[in-house]
């Protein structure tokens, strides 16, 4: 028995932890811990993505494809170049929203939703479109913007009119003034499919402003105003088209970047995961891994609709394979994540710590937490 798990077959399948290590970072950080219990195990590293930021690593390792730079802005109109995918046997694209109009890139003294735009995502799928792709497919975490994803369409040649018949500015305030707007010119056979992570929706407490705008650098008051800007947006598409999307399900992703998508485009808003998951083969990975490894910085409620930890215990559980989970924070009750699929979850702090000790050195803590899970998976297979 001891034979067998030392030559087992890991699956690696962290996200990020955000702030401090990348998907792929968190990857070499457990096969690390891994191979100094069991150093003749085959690790199979497949660094994931819930479909926003993370996801273009992953698509150039297991997809066919290429990456491809365009010149574009960021989301305060600073010229840029970002990269996006280009499938090779398919005629789509993935757009990764954060590329381009990405918190990351911003300053946190420079962040400001009400002037931040997704024009620079709406250039790069221009792009694809030039290139000559039919499907679409954008991956919307880690906006910096609360625009609706009014940036996309205008960078796609639509018109965004206000009461004096000129463009609206760009960003979430502008959309206070909006009164009605002009589809912009574009092939009829495009699919455009938005990965999406979340359920919140576009308007309420609940809704895009007041749960997303604090983190992008909105204050109490820019809450407010982007909240009434984001109702009226919604007022102007429903009497325009007759789609009501103050409350679609996951339409607040993103500043709300999906519900201007679906309203837009008639876009269909679809699991990051599962999409990610079917384009790169995860399943038939899970099927075959004698023990499989998944990580994010935290892991809560939220983390039920979707998130990457939970969707690989799920699929674990499907298959029958033991799945363990580490996390910089795991929320009560435990119950539901052990229903999900786990078979052990591990904190990756050994004692009290501070975030920001736990954030320098994560690195290390997550080694050591997957070696210890390795000396108890070990032990239990010793009896």
């Amino acid at each position: 028995m001891i034979l067998y798990i030392s030559r087992m077959e890991v699956l690696i399948v962290p996200d990020s932890f955000k702030e401090s290590l990348s998907a792929e970072k968190v990857t070499e950080a457990i096969k690390m811990g891994v191979a100094s219990i069991f150093p003749n195990a085959k690790c199979v590293k497949l660094p994931f993505s819930d479909g926003g930021e993370g996801a273009l690593p992953l698509l150039k390792q297991f997809a066919a494809g290429k990456q491809v730079f365009t010149a574009t802005e960021d989301a305060l109109g600073r010229k840029v170049k970002s990269p996006y995918f280009l499938f090779e046997n398919n005629p789509a694209a993935w757009i990764e929203l954060a590329q381009a109009s990405g918190l990351a890139q911003i300053e946190k003294e420079k962040r400001d939703p009400l002037i931040s735009s997704t024009f620079g995502t709406g250039i790069q799928i221009k792009d694809a479109l030039e290139r000559g792709c039919k499907t679409i497919y954008l991956g919307i975490g880690g906006s910096a913007t609360n625009d609706a994803g009014c940036g996309i369409f205008q960078a796609l040649g639509g018109q965004l009119i206000g009461p004096d018949r000129k463009e609206i500015a760009k960003g979430g305030g502008g959309l206070a003034n909006l009164k009605n707007f002009i589809l912009p010119k574009l092939p009829s056979d495009i699919n455009w499919i938005v990965a999406c992570d979340v359920n919140n929706p576009l308007i309420g407490e609940n809704g895009a402003s007041h749960v997303y705008a604090p983190q992008k650098g909105a204050t109490p008051k820019e809450v407010e105003v982007l909240e009434k800007a984001m109702l009226n947006f919604a007022t102007v598409i429903e009497k325009s088209t007759g789609k009501k999307i103050e409350n679609i399900p996951g339409g607040g992703a993103a500043g709300g970047t999906a519900a201007g998508m679906h309203a837009f485009f008639n876009a269909a808003l679809k699991p990051g995961f599962e999409l990610l998951a079917q384009l790169v083969g995860l399943e038939e990975k899970i099927k075959t891994a004698d023990l499989i490894f998944t990580a994010e910085g935290s892991i809560d409620a939220q983390s039920m609709n979707g998130k990457v930890p939970i969707s690989v215990a799920r699929l674990a559980k499907k298959h029958s394979t033991p799945c363990v989970g580490l996390a910089g924070k795991i929320d009560p009750p435990f119950s539901p994540y052990y229903a999900a699929g786990f078979s052990a979850l591990q904190n990756i702090q050994h004692g009290v710590i501070s975030l920001q000790k736990s954030k320098e050195n994560a690195f290390q803590l997550i080694s050591e937490t997957a070696a210890n899970l390795c000396l108890t998976f070990q032990h239990l297979h010793q009896k």
